[in-house]
C-alpha cells in the first residue's frame, strides 16, 4: 500500500486500538507508516537537523553518541 504523509489519518484509524502505545506514539507510528520513502528521508533529515547532528561529519556522530548514552534520543 503506497500512501502519502497526507493520508496518515487513515492509517491512524486502523491502528488507534493498538494496546501499549499512547496517542502520541500512535500518531508518530501512523505518520511513519503512511509516508513514502522520500517523505521518510525528509523526516529523518529534519530530526537530525533539530538535534544539531546533520552535516557535521564525525563531530555530529560524536554528539549523537553522547545523546544516546545520556538517554535523550
Amino acid at each position: 500500500m503506497k500512501t502519502s504523509l497526507k493520508e496518515w489519518r487513515r492509517v491512524y484509524a486502523r491502528i488507534k486500538n493498538v494496546r501499549g502505545l499512547d496517542e502520541h506514539e500512535k500518531v508518530l507510528y501512523a505518520r511513519s507508516l503512511a509516508a513514502t520513502p522520500d517523505e521518510r528521508w525528509q523526516m529523518n533529515v529534519q530530526r537530525f537537523k533539530a538535534l544539531g547532528i546533520w552535516g557535521k561529519g564525525l563531530a555530529g556522530k560524536r554528539k549523537l553518541e553522547r545523546l544516546v548514552l545520556a538517554g535523550k534520543v
